[in-house]
């Protein structure tokens, strides 16, 4: 069988049995590229070389397609901003081969696979490998940056087939807006699809942009905000240098420009247990952001303290607190002080005098509760 009829067998294959995979596959034109050493995807075009596909089983095929549609559902190279590159990519691969595996799909040798990180998010599985292989060495995670590929990326042998499995090949760094909503438009069609055939993946509810009641989905929200932010925030220091040998510069993506503001609710109502949760997560928010400045705000009925955080530096300060609740005092602080806010992430109960008018920056509530806010979105974290 040739390539071009193994992809249209494979792709019909996956409509049949799974939908939600299948109608996402079917959006990717499969063209034939011989430079390609086995296949690739930008969001558009799935280029594959002949050869190697026509050596592949109609699984791999189903394997690969669905690999490459899911990184661009859940927009993972717009995701990835600073983290050093192939290192990403087996967190991401890592996180996208886990749920494929849960829906029964068989996962080809070599690829990235590790049942120890089911059910994480490709950023905390990211920090999980910077620890366990670079772990007190800084200079080859630097050198990771400048093409050496993250231990798990290469593997043992010289096959052919499991080296490919080992790291799809990325056409551009990133998906165009108008792209990556097509993508997330058709994932929505997808699930809608999928839902009235009773045949919604296992588990993709966790990484679909959906709200739950549960402490894990709102980081999911929080990184997608973050990284929002951080890709539209540019600056011409450095220039992009992927147009440059057009003789001009456009802006770079940079993380200079944005400032994230969280503040901690310390009144009566937040007990012991409640508020030492509220810093675990926020520590986890410097871990998983290192290159985000971070302005902290202690607060009750007024602003205790302000301190300033970058690339997880040690916490080291008293709390104050016990009061009463009243969120204007940090609005009107971040107004006086903080002009450069870009976001707000306030964790509290929601039980409290809210501003009258909305700021200007987007405000994620981090509750410990059901609770209704006037503005901003309300992400429970916790069940109480």
């Amino acid at each position: 069988m040739n390539a071009n009829d193994l992809l249209i067998k494979a792709k019909t294959k996956l409509g049949m049995t799974y939908p939600y995979f299948g109608m996402l596959a079917s959006r990717l034109k499969h063209e034939p590229s011989p430079e390609i050493r086995a296949y690739a995807s930008n969001g558009v075009r799935f280029l594959y070389n002949p050869e190697f596909m026509e050596k592949r089983t109609i699984e791999e095929v189903m394997f690969v397609l669905v690999n490459s549609v899911m990184h661009h559902v859940l927009s993972h190279q717009q995701r990835r901003l600073n983290r050093k590159g192939s290192l990403w990519q087996l967190a991401t691969d890592y996180a996208i081969n886990n749920l494929l595996d849960q829906n029964g799909l068989p996962i080809p040798r070599g690829a990235n696979y590790n049942p120890e990180y089911k059910g994480m998010y490709a950023e905390e599985i990211y920090e999980a490998l910077k620890a366990e292989f670079y772990s007190g060495l800084d200079d080859a995670f630097d050198q990771e940056s400048e093409g050496v590929n993250a231990p798990g990326m290469t593997g043992g042998g010289s096959d052919e087939a499991e080296e490919a499995f080992k790291n799809i090949q990325v056409i551009d760094d990133e998906l165009d807006p108008e792209t990556e909503a097509q993508w997330q438009y058709a994932a929505s069609l997808a699930r809608e699809v999928a839902g009235r055939k009773s045949a919604m993946p296992s588990g993709l509810e966790r990484l679909a942009k959906k709200v739950k009641a549960r402490d894990v989905d709102w980081r999911f929200e929080l990184y997608n905000a973050v990284n929002r932010h951080m890709r539209n925030n540019y600056a011409f220091m450095p220039p992009n240098k992927k147009h440059l040998y057009r003789g001009f510069a456009l802006p770079s993506l940079t993380s200079d420009t944005l400032s994230l503001c969280v503040a901690v609710d310390t009144s009566g109502s937040i007990n012991e247990e409640l508020l030492s949760a509220f810093m675990e997560e926020f520590k986890s928010i410097m871990q998983n952001f290192p290159a985000v400045r971070i302005e902290l705000l202690i607060a009750d009925a007024r602003v205790h303290a302000h301190h300033t955080f970058q690339g997880g530096e040690k916490m080291d300060f008293p709390i104050k607190g016990g009061g009463g609740t009243d969120y204007r005092p940090v609005f009107d602080y971040i107004e006086a002080n903080l002009h450069m806010t870009t976001m707000l992430l306030y964790f509290t109960d929601g039980d409290g005098w809210f501003p009258k008018i909305p700021p200007s920056y987007e405000v994620l509530w981090a509750l410990s509760r059901p609770a209704k806010v006037p503005f901003g979105r309300g992400l429970v974290i916790f069940d109480h």
